[in-house]
C-alpha cells in the first residue's frame, strides 16, 4: 500500500495519460492521494499584461486575477477527485492549489506533506518532444529526495 501519493497535475493530456496508465499497472491501494495544481507565477504575470486599465490599482488587479485562477483550478481538481480516487484505488483524496514555480512548489509541498511518492507524467502541458523527460518532471527529479514514479505518457516514434 502507498501511504500518501502526490499527483501534481497541469490538466494536460500527459497528466491524464499518466493516471490512466498508473490505474492499469498498479495493484496496490493508496491510503491518501493529494492532487496538486501549481499556478505558474508566470501565468499570473501574463494575465496582468494588458488589463490594468480595468482596475484602480495593480494590487487589486493582482488579487482578483489570483483569486479567479485559484477558483478555476480548485473547481477543475474537485471535478476530478472522485474519478482519480477510483483510478488510484485511494481511500482519500484532497485537492490543493498553490502559486509559484511549479517544480519548486511540488518539491516543497512533497516535503511539507511527507509524501511517500510523487507520481509524475514524463511530459505535461508542453507536450512531447524528443527530450527524454519534460522540464518540470526533470527539475522535480533532480531536487527531491522523495521517491518519484515517472509514467511514460507518449509512445516512441
Amino acid at each position: 500500500m502507498f501511504r500518501k501519493v502526490l499527483f501534481p497535475t497541469d490538466f494536460s493530456k500527459g497528466s491524464i495519460r499518466a493516471i490512466q496508465r498508473f490505474e492499469k499497472e498498479n495493484t496496490a491501494e493508496v491510503e491518501e492521494c493529494i492532487l496538486l495544481h501549481v499556478i505558474d507565477e508566470g501565468y499570473i504575470e501574463d494575465m496582468l499584461n494588458g488589463y490594468s486599465f480595468m482596475y484602480e490599482s495593480e494590487k487589486k488587479e493582482m488579487k482578483d486575477v489570483i483569486s479567479r485562477a485559484k477558483e478555476n483550478a480548485i473547481k477543475a481538481l474537485k471535478e476530478r477527485e472522485e474519478e482519480y480516487r477510483r483510478m488510484l484505488r485511494a481511500k482519500r483524496v484532497r485537492s490543493v492549489v498553490r502559486i509559484g514555480i511549479p517544480y519548486e512548489e511540488i518539491v516543497k509541498f512533497a516535503d511539507d506533506e511527507n509524501v511517500s511518492m510523487i507520481l509524475l507524467p514524463s511530459h505535461g502541458k508542453l507536450g512531447y518532444s524528443k527530450e527524454l523527460l519534460g522540464s518540470t518532471t526533470i527539475r522535480v527529479l533532480r531536487r527531491t529526495k522523495r521517491p518519484v514514479l515517472i509514467i511514460k505518457t507518449h509512445e516512441e516514434d
